[in-house]
């Protein structure tokens, strides 16, 4: 068996002695058959990360996005209870610069636990995300969801990627910056 799958296995028996309520040699054992029998019969598809763990950065990706979510969170609750109707929904298409499927997901799932967005779709061989904002009603507003999500790429990039996408993403965002 592979090395990289005992990690999984380990994590999964103690997924099943958590359900199971107690720790017992004969939950652990029930745990480590269950979990192998997953890992065997359901395989998982190898994911190519190109990148290295920055500690720096990853700090600073979940200080924003906790940040975000706060906010966020707020925005949101205002839209819920304001006298007037709610603003115009939209769906936005996002361009992403990482290339792995793995940093491409990982930034679509913190966009989208971020309150006022969901994931709708990710295409990962064009690297084109879709999004459905909550409040859509400016093209401005627009451009301001898009860019949050651009940099919370640039974010999982800086904690996560390769130095080329980093580079890449942040000559893009400088450029999009000069834009407008």
């Amino acid at each position: 068996m592979n090395r990289l799958r005992i990690p999984v296995i380990i994590g999964l028996t103690i997924v099943w002695s958590m359900l199971w309520g107690e720790v017992t040699v004969l939950n652990v054992i029930g745990g480590l058959i269950v979990a192998t029998l997953v890992i065997v019969v359901f395989p998982f598809p190898s994911v190519d990360l190109h990148g290295r763990f920055r500690p720096l950065s990853a700090l600073w990706l979940l200080a924003r996005f906790f940040f975000d979510l706060v906010v966020a969170s707020f925005q949101v609750a205002w839209i819920a209870i304001r006298p007037a109707a709610p603003p115009r929904s939209a769906v936005i298409e996002v361009h992403l610069v990482g290339k792995s499927d793995l940093l491409q997901v990982m930034t679509g799932e913190l966009v989208s636990l971020v309150p006022g967005s969901l994931l709708i779709e990710l295409d990962a061989d064009t690297g084109r995300m879709w999004l459905h904002v909550l409040d859509g009603s400016t093209p401005e507003v627009i451009e301001t969801a898009r860019r949050k999500a651009r940099y919370q790429e640039h974010r999982v990039l800086a904690a996560f990627g390769s130095r080329d996408d980093y580079e890449t993403s942040r000559d893009q965002l400088r450029a999009e910056e000069a834009k407008a």
